[in-house]
């Protein structure tokens, strides 16, 4: 048992002697990190540079560069074939399918009848095309309009609500009852009209019968709703009015 423990104490490579505090320790390649190009090196280190046989299968030998095909696909012309209607590349020569010949006066003729048809129906999807684009642009002009008309329906509504609020307000300050003797001329008539809807006001409730003290009661109620000032009807809302 002690044989198969002991195997396992020589696994590890013995090490060097390990250098002392003051040692230094040296690198085993001191010119590895000189040749990495750094930010400010110009030349590119001959140890890094690509080799010349690398590079060599991308030069051209006197091969021109391919030609791309600036032909759009709408002038594109893929030959159907007038016998099996089978479509065909647009360099082929002969049908894929059944062999006829792609450049004969017949299948020239349904080629070119084709070209037409197709033109007409792509005329007309652009006609159709266009004539809804109009149609949505003045259906989006109309609803703006629309739109601004009815905004500036209610600013003018806003407005001479506003007004209308305006002319009114001089006449509760500080109360409706001293608003409207104030519309009379002199000081003389608002005071004959103050006391005499005051009089009438008595006389009806105390010597009118029945239905004559129902009015003195109901002109006594308005006498006195409009002698409070407009302060104390207004104070929930902060004294405004709009």
């Amino acid at each position: 048992m002690s044989t198969n423990k002991s195997r396992f104490l020589h696994l590890e490579r013995a090490r060097g002697e390990k250098p002392g505090p003051e040692g230094q320790v040296r690198l085993q390649d001191g010119g590895r990190f000189e040749s990495v190009a750094g930010p400010g090196t110009t030349e590119t280190p001959a140890s890094v540079s690509v080799p010349e046989a690398h590079v060599e299968r991308f030069k051209l030998h006197g091969q021109t560069p391919l030609a791309l095909d600036a032909e759009t696909a709408r002038g594109q012309h893929f030959p159907r074939c007038v016998r099996c209607e089978a479509e065909n590349g647009r360099f082929a020569r002969e049908c894929s399918r059944c062999g006829a010949d792609l450049q004969s006066p017949e299948q020239l003729a349904y080629d070119a009848e084709r070209a037409r048809t197709r033109e007409q129906a792509e005329a007309e999807t652009r006609e159709q095309t266009q004539a809804l684009r109009k149609a949505h642009q003045e259906a989006t002009a109309e609803q703006l309009a629309e739109k601004q008309r009815y905004m500036e329906q209610l600013q003018l509504a806003l407005e001479k609500e506003r007004s209308f609020i305006g002319r009114l307000q001089p006449l509760f300050d500080p109360c409706l009852a001293v608003g409207l003797l104030r519309l009379l001329p002199s000081s003389r008539m608002r005071w004959r009209v103050g006391g005499g809807i005051s009089a009438l006001t008595v006389l009806l409730v105390s010597f009118g019968n029945k239905p004559l003290r129902m009015i003195g009661l109901y002109l006594g109620v308005l006498v006195i709703v409009s002698v409070i000032p407009t302060s104390l009807l207004t104070a929930g809302r902060g004294g405004r009015w709009d």
